[in-house]
């Protein structure tokens, strides 16, 4: 797709904008188009899967982006990999984003809180969480990694209970603590007390998303590298297997490599992003098995709009009409429609 050719000494914002001897031909635009499936959009990205390592001049380009998240607003945040490492911001049907805070490594998960509009980002490879406008960081005491309750080490996902406490999963120690408000140093919550991964009911291998159920005092986490999605009761280390747990796969009672998960306000079915299968699962409460919404039912990778390459985190709407899929090999934002 290229955009409107302006006059010459016309200012623009698009890298192809300011040339009229050019000719060009422009391409069909793609965004909102519904020719591979009809509940199919890309939001933002590349709308054929193509990856672009050079720096987007026109901040329409996305390198294997992490983390996304839409406010209540309809503006989508996107933590945007190497080499930019940068949040974008995308205004509601915009797929020209703004830079809003870069960091020296890739940021990981985002979330804005809809009533303070703080933006909360992790930096997996710098080991810290970083707050928004305020520039506070957990843990308060810098970037050194560690596997003691004062420091974070590879931190990935992360929620929040209703008395503004923060639990992180920590990817490199194994772990999940939590943090109070201003807290200098954390409490273990679940997995390893040591650093040490492992597959047993009480420990984790590569922990990832998080869902907070208060009303049932649960924990759920996706235990990246055992394949599966174990539920922790608060204050009890040991833990269940709600979904997976029979090794990397793609039949539907198995997953590889899970990444984000979100639990249905409707029904308290949870969503996987089931990142190495390229597909979102939906697994029902008490289920032994998932059904596939989005994606290959088989785990297979493409770049058409109804294929992924590698989803990294999936975002849901409150009515859950909709699901936004970071599909992160093919360097763009999906749009679903659930009904």
């Amino acid at each position: 797709m290229c955009s409107l050719q302006l006059f010459p000494n016309a200012t623009c914002n698009k890298i192809d904008a300011c040339r009229t001897d050019l000719n060009l031909s422009c391409a069909i635009d793609c965004y909102g188009s519904t020719t591979a499936q009809p509940n199919v959009t890309t939001a933002v990205g590349s709308c054929n899967g193509l990856c672009n390592q050079v720096l987007s001049r026109n901040l329409t380009t996305l390198h294997y982006q992490g983390g996304i998240f839409a406010h209540n607003n309809g503006t989508l945040y996107v933590a945007d990999g190497t080499p930019t490492n940068t949040v974008f911001v995308f205004e509601p049907n915009q797929q020209i984003g703004r830079p809003l805070m870069t960091f020296a490594d890739w940021p990981t998960y985002i979330y804005v809180d809809n009533t303070t509009s703080n933006i909360y980002v992790t930096i997996l490879n710098l080991n810290f969480l970083k707050i928004w406008p305020s520039n506070a960081t957990i843990p308060p005491s810098g970037i050194t990694a560690s596997c003691t309750l004062n420091k974070l080490n590879g931190p990935t996902n992360f929620v929040f209970d209703s008395l503004g406490n923060i639990y992180i999963s920590s990817y490199s120690c194994h772990w999940v603590t939590k943090w109070a408000p201003n807290a200098t140093t954390g409490t273990h919550i679940a997995g390893s007390t040591t650093g040490t991964a492992g597959s047993t009911n009480q420990l984790l291998n590569l922990p990832y998303g998080l869902v907070l159920d208060e009303s049932y005092s649960a924990l759920y986490v996706s235990d990246r590298n055992n394949h599966r999605i174990q539920k922790f009761t608060l204050g009890n280390s040991i833990a269940i297997t709600v979904a997976g747990g029979y090794g990397a796969g793609s039949a539907s009672n198995q997953l590889n490599r899970p990444t984000t998960i979100i639990m249905s306000q409707i029904d308290a079915a949870l969503y996987i992003c089931d990142s190495y299968n390229n597909r979102i699962q939906k697994w029902a409460m008490g289920a032994s098995f998932g059904i596939t919404i989005a994606g290959s039912a088989n785990g297979m990778a493409g770049n058409t709009l109804n294929l992924f390459n590698t989803p990294y985190d999936i975002w849901i709407d409150s009515d859950e009409t909709y699901l936004l899929i970071s599909d992160t090999y093919n360097c763009r934002v999906q749009r679903y429609a659930l009904r």
